[in-house]
């Protein structure tokens, strides 16, 4: 009947609805009970494709499973293994989770996001020293290659859960850990704002040795030739300095204590690299280094080598590093010298040392720094200078006033120099030094108070001519006492030319630094044996070699 149609008409519409919904459902079903017996032949023909991507690593997949409705390949236990030196694996990590991502559905992009859940990094000492020694960098390995060939669609946005990273030096050290990194980058493939320099925005955290913590935020560019470029602002804090001790100690530093804070701004692409440190703090540290025998020939080429990689990068239009302000708080710094006859060590301690403005380029002005401390644990040290990163090569300008140290704390030292000792006296050295145009300017003035070079007490088992020695010495340091101060004082002009036209900066200081012992401070002693009046100061000019 005519009444009945429409009441018809819609149970008809009900039914094909829940017919439709039946069959979409019983689909749906079906697909999700059929994709976990596709996991097997995901999971093999997943790591193929990753494996045929990968330079010099393969690796190994426990685990595949691809949810047909909706796109998303989640694959479990899935290891890096270096063909060098395949044990252990160089990362193992939990999960990672491919889907697409929604949001840029509506800019008609179809992209995915991954997610990496828990990885965890362990390199060790073999495995770095084989890739530092690999023709293959490490960037052109395939690792961007190797993850896209596990999705369809081009990475968008990749995201670190709880990521772990561990270094290990040898057995006997603890291990290098950084822990907690939760990473996140989007706008992988520039779909907005391409035409800025960095369009892609990143955020990193991380826990650095256990008490330091770091953030990162930043812009880059993934997709910039030859490689990535990215500039960032950067935060650390507490980073816990000996935690380096066991690495470092193959160069003949050694690190006790420390901690580290610092902020500023980093960039590095192809086009540039800056380094902006707006302040960097290090407080309560000891370093020590430490000159062998052994490592004469290695110390001198790093030396060499260090040198020249700062020189290279004075003035470099590409490279901009800049260090606002640096302090160090409450140091102690030790020199042991285990070439000489005896060996003998040098130290300052309760070190503040203050460097501003520090730049590898002249335009940016000089750099202005301030050292005091206690030489020898009883010599109040002041330093004060500026240094240039001149093109004409080495440019700085020094002044030193150290006032009362110990003389026995140097016996070591003069012994092995001067092949005699003191049983009392202070010394008092007052310097300015300037270096320019590879010319070296300056002057040294050692003074000795209260000197007693022989005591019975102290050298009756010493051979009968060194105590003669010592006394000639002490007799002729009398005569040079100024009856006013009751001082030894000997002044050396520093004058002449840099051993070499290409000398760094920090070899420039180094030879300084030598010339103004060898010439003024040793020679204090000699030189009052051989003076034949008694007159205050004997002054030397003396060209430096």
């Amino acid at each position: 009947m005519p009444s009945d149609s429409p009441i018809l008409q819609s149970v008809q519409r009900h039914s094909i609805l829940v017919l439709s919904g039946a069959f979409f459902g019983t689909l749906i079903a079906a697909l999700f009970i059929a994709s976990f017996f596709l996991d097997d032949i995901i999971r093999a023909r997943t790591q193929a494709a990753m494996n045929q991507k990968l330079t010099g690593y393969h690796v190994a997949l426990d685990h595949a499973h691809l949810q047909l409705v909706g796109g998303i390949l989640t694959l479990k236990g899935l290891r890096v293994i270096q063909q060098a030196h395949p044990h252990p694996p160089i990362a193992d990590i939990a999960m990672l989770r491919f889907h697409i991502q929604l949001k840029e559905l509506f800019s008609r992009r179809i992209v995915a996001d991954v997610l990496l859940h828990r990885p965890r990094i362990h390199i060790d000492q073999t495995q770095f020293v084989s890739e530092k020694n690999s023709k293959v960098p490490l960037r052109q390995k395939g690792w961007q290659d190797a993850l896209e060939a596990a999705y369809p669609f081009k990475i968008n946005r990749i995201t670190i859960d709880h990521g772990d990273i561990v270094y290990i030096q040898d057995a006997r050290n603890p291990p290098l850990h950084l822990a907690g990194l939760n990473f996140t980058a989007d706008n992988i493939r520039n779909i907005h704002a391409p035409d800025n320099a960095y369009p892609s925005r990143f955020h990193a955290s991380l826990v650095i040795f256990d008490t330091g913590h770091a953030t990162v935020d930043g812009h880059a560019n993934f997709l910039e030739e030859p490689f990535p470029g990215a500039r960032a602002q950067y935060q650390i804090t507490n980073v816990p300095l000996s935690a380096f001790d066991p690495e470092i100690r193959q160069v003949n530093i050694t690190v006790r204590g420390g901690r580290l804070a610092s902020d500023g701004l980093l960039e590095y692409s192809p086009k540039v690299t800056r380094v902006e440190v707006n302040n960097a703090t290090i407080a309560d540290v000891g370093v020590g280094y430490i000159h062998s025998p052994a490592t004469q020939k290695q110390e001198a080429q790093r030396v060499k080598e260090t040198g020249q990689q700062i020189e290279k990068q004075n003035n470099r239009p590409a490279v901009d590093i800049t260090v606002r302000e640096f302090d160090v708080h409450h140091g102690d710094f030790s020199y042991t010298d285990q070439t000489g006859n005896p060996n003998y060590g040098l130290f300052i301690n309760d070190t503040d040392v203050a460097l501003k403005n520090l730049s590898n380029h002249q335009q940016q002005g000089p750099a202005d720094v301030s050292l005091h401390g206690k030489f020898m644990g009883s010599g109040d040290t002041n330093v004060s200078g500026t240094f240039l990163a001149s093109g004409g090569g080495p440019a700085f300008d020094l002044k030193l006033a150290l006032v009362n140290t110990d003389l026995p704390s140097l016996n070591d030292l003069l012994r092995s120099f001067g092949s005699f000792d003191v049983a009392a006296g202070k010394l008092s050295v007052y310097s300015q030094v300037a270096v320019k145009d590879g010319n070296i300017d300056g002057y040294v003035k050692p003074m000795f108070a209260d000197l007693e070079v022989y005591n019975y007490q102290k050298d009756k088992n010493t051979p009968i001519m060194h105590q003669a020695k010592e006394l000639v010495i002490g007799g002729a340091s009398h005569l040079l006492k100024s009856h006013r101060t009751n001082q030894v004082a000997s002044d050396v002009d520093l004058k002449g030319k840099l051993t070499s036209p290409d000398v760094d900066t920090w070899q420039a200081l180094g030879q300084v630094l030598r010339n103004a012992f060898i010439q003024a401070i040793i020679p204090g002693f000699d030189r009052a044996v051989a003076a034949n009046s008694g007159s205050d100061t004997v002054r030397q000019s003396s060209a430096v070699h």
